[in-house]
């Protein structure tokens, strides 16, 4: 493999890796003296406006940056600089089309949806929000571009600066809109958020520019062509990104279709009152599910940065590399989802515990529980994510889509079965969700192997991760007991948490989990090489 290839490859991986660690901490700085200034009443306003705006999203935020970003470095694989020019091109009419619909579907159907939603003042919230779906779109846009190029900075850039904005802004005029009512404060945290994506979009696009400039140059050369040229660029973009699309579209699908389910089979099957039902739920979903997510904040740019890389060894038939790079993809998947994993189910407790001081005891011990089903599901889903990145690159992105649809068919059957035992109840829908992401994960894992005939050795790839996580879990779970039985549960979760990081990382490098070559991808990895291997040749 090039070393230049698999640089940018991990780099990319680490830019988005970072930026989207910083994005969910202030998202969550953002939400907590947004729910204080503007009560439960505002939040119903906000909240209620999010799952038909993430629905909308979808279309042009899912697929299509992935499906420019994977034929712009094909083209530019080829030196088809004219060809990757067109994709652009092509791909920003129809996104702008998209969030043109999109955004009037929103604002002229705020009423009916308000309405829908049984919260007729949410209407100023819908209408608030809906000029983001246009300034998204077309973003999407610049970030698929500058992905195709390997230049990440661009969209961890954007979504810094969009979070920033959208934290100083829309508190600010949340707090001044307050006095005019709860459903006026909501609005106007939304008129922050859309204000946030307008000036995102202006930041990628000035950074957008040199890039662009060079490749419109470049066009105008006779370049000579190592493939054949896109002879339909919308019908190529749409073949990618449909599927993508339709995948994508399941897990707000599933979020819906769970909310439902879960209410209704507690209340009306097990005899749970209403608020034993809403409180379960709200566990579930909002504290469980929330720091289930963040590991995937890591794999989703992982797969983000996959994609690109995989494109360009598959356009110029460097089945080498591509074998690398998907061996590497599956390895960082393990390597960040299995201590993941175990750190949840062996601290999820005591962080919830931290971070939701509202809970009581007993929300907090049932929270614990559905925290340790939950966090298995961690592995898996990064599993599925970097699959799903290793296996759009290689030209298949319907493979993943109907192996998710499976999973999401299983994960329904499981929770009709298990929610209706009566000594599993919610504990069913915590199941349901670690089948269907395992399913989803074996099978791209599968897939994935057998199509990049890669070879995967078990004890490099599986067992190192696994031994070192336990090694992890142990250490862990040691100093806790220990700290904690003093009384300091606080201090405990917060140096266990340390410490586990500190002990896994040590591992990583006494174990020798990544090769020579994997090194030498990584920015500055020809000093760890000497570090870990010497001078030596073969390691």
């Amino acid at each position: 493999m090039e070393k230049s290839k698999g640089q940018s490859f991990i780099k990319g991986a680490a830019i988005l890796g970072i930026a989207g660690l910083i994005v969910k901490i202030i998202g969550a700085v953002f939400r907590i003296p947004l729910a204080n200034t503007i009560g439960s009443e505002g939040m119903s306003y906000y909240e209620v406006v999010y799952p038909y705006y993430s629905w909308l999203l979808v279309i042009s935020s899912a697929g299509l940056p992935t499906a420019i970003s994977k034929l712009v470095a094909e083209r530019v694989t080829l030196n088809d600089y004219r060809g990757a020019k067109d994709v652009f091109n092509r791909a920003l009419i129809l996104l702008c089309g998209i969030g043109i619909v999109t955004t009037v579907i929103m604002f002229f159907g705020a009423d009916m949806l308000a309405n829908i939603s049984a919260n007729p003042k949410a209407a100023l919230s819908f209408r608030a929000l809906s000029p983001a779906l246009l300034f998204v779109s077309i973003m999407c846009a610049y970030r698929g571009y500058l992905q195709g190029l390997q230049q990440m900075s661009g969209t961890a850039v954007s979504q810094v600066v969009e979070q920033v904005i959208k934290l100083v802004l829309g508190l600010s005029l949340a707090f001044a809109l307050l006095p005019n009512g709860p459903e006026y404060a909501a609005m106007g945290a939304l008129i922050g958020v859309a204000v946030s994506e307008l000036v995102a979009l202006v930041v990628i696009w000035f950074m957008a520019r040199k890039s662009k400039r060079r490749i419109d140059e470049l066009a105008k050369l006779p370049t000579p062509l190592l493939g054949s040229k896109l002879t339909n660029v919308t019908r190529s973009l749409l073949a990618i990104a449909i599927p993508i699309t339709l995948g994508a579209s399941i897990s707000p699908l599933t979020g819906i279709l769970d909310s439902a389910m879960i209410l209704r089979t507690l209340q009306f099957n097990l005899g749970f009152t209403l608020k034993e039902s809403q409180t379960a739920y709200s566990l579930l979903r909002t504290n469980v599910t929330t720091l289930i997510n963040m590991p995937g904040v890591l794999t989703m740019s992982l797969a983000m940065s996959l994609v690109p890389a995989i494109s360009a060894a598959r356009a110029s038939k460097d089945a080498s590399s591509m074998m690398s790079i998907s061996r590497l993809g599956l390895k960082l998947a393990l390597v960040i989802g299995v201590p993941c994993a175990v750190g949840l189910f062996i601290l999820g407790k005591p962080i919830m515990g931290m971070l939701y001081t509202s809970l009581n005891e007993t929300e907090l011990l049932l929270a614990g529980d559905l925290m340790r089903t939950a966090s298995l599901g961690v592995l898996f889903l990064s599993i599925v994510q970097s699959m799903t990145g290793v296996i759009q690159g290689m030209g298949k992105p319907v493979i993943p889509v109907v192996n998710l649809f499976i999973g999401f068919i299983l994960k329904l059957i499981t929770m009709l079965i298990l929610m209706n035992i009566p000594q599993i109840n919610i504990q069913g829908a915590a199941v349901s969700t670690v089948v269907c992401y395992a399913f989803a994960g074996i099978a791209d894992m599968i897939y994935a192997i057998r199509f990049s005939k890669m070879s995967v050795k078990l004890f490099d790839v599986f067992v190192k991760p696994i031994a070192a996580s336990a090694v992890m879990g142990v250490i862990c779970a040691l100093l806790f007991n220990a700290v904690e039985a003093r009384g300091h549960e606080t201090t405990a979760t917060i140096l266990a948490v340390g410490a586990a990081v500190i002990v896994y990382v040590v591992l990583i490098f006494a174990l020798k989990m990544f090769s020579r070559e994997e090194l030498a991808m990584v920015p500055g990895g020809r000093k760890l090489t000497r570090v870990l291997y010497g001078g030596r040749k073969n390691g």
